[in-house]
């Protein structure tokens, strides 16, 4: 099976339908994973929310990231911070290439400040799947520092990254994974260290979503300059 970026950028049909609240309310009640939901709410730790929106009647519904999708669905990811740093959002096609999906040309600022929710694509643009089968892979960084190497590949054509590598997409199945591939490759210039994670998987209709967090060890859970945090977001195409 094929696996590879297959979306394409498609207008929504509805008009300014807003997105459910990423909420870092106390009172929600959750089952957190490994205390990822407590740390991104507390901010004890460098942390981050990830929602998936599935396209329903002309609405924007949050599903769980390991959610079959089939063609034509259109989805849209909401991101929510609880530090100010960076994020970049790598697309890894089946034959190593990566390309970036955020930030754009047109839009290259991809800050991100505490409490504030970013939707990609941005707008009313959503993701859609084609015919093609596969698992969509989608890299997701988090730094508190531009990544000069990232910065330089969104002016390249398609904004693809100069180095690629094998892609293992084949094998991987849907929701959120950690300890994937760095990115960024090591060399003059671009030697970032990468920081374990830790997350809380989201549900259907959870409009919280999953949480990904550097584990909180000793005050240790803060992002220093230098340092990524790098998890794949992989989406089921049946």
């Amino acid at each position: 099976m094929k696996v590879m970026m297959r979306f394409a950028i498609a207008a929504l049909l509805f008009a300014s339908v807003a997105a459910p609240a990423v909420s870092a309310d106390k009172k929600r009640q959750h089952k957190d994973d490994g205390g990822a939901r407590g740390l991104f709410i507390k901010k004890s730790s460098d942390a981050m929310s990830i929602v998936v929106f599935k396209v329903e009647g002309g609405s924007l519904v949050p599903v769980a990231p390991s959610t079959e999708f089939k063609a034509g669905d259109q989805i849209k990811l909401q991101l929510q911070s609880n530090f100010d740093g960076f994020v970049y959002v790598v697309n890894i096609h089946p034959d190593g290439k990566r390309c970036l999906m955020f930030p754009l040309p047109e839009a290259m600022d991809n800050t991100v400040k505490p409490d504030e929710k970013y939707d990609i694509p941005p707008g009313t643009a959503a993701m859609q799947f084609d015919q093609e089968k596969g698992t969509e892979v989608l890299q997701v960084i988090m730094t508190r520092s531009r990544i000069k190497y990232l910065d330089e590949a969104v002016k390249a054509p398609e904004g693809c990254l100069a180095q690629s590598a094998s892609s293992a997409a084949t094998e991987l199945q849907g929701g959120i994974a950690k300890n994937v591939a760095p990115v960024v490759p090591p060399g003059e210039g671009n030697k970032m260290r990468s920081r374990d994670i830790i997350f809380a998987a989201g549900k259907d209709k959870d409009p919280n979503g999953s949480v990904v967090a550097i584990p909180d060890k000793g005050a240790g859970g803060k992002l220093q300059p230098g340092e990524t945090a790098e998890f794949q977001i992989r989406l089921k195409h049946n």
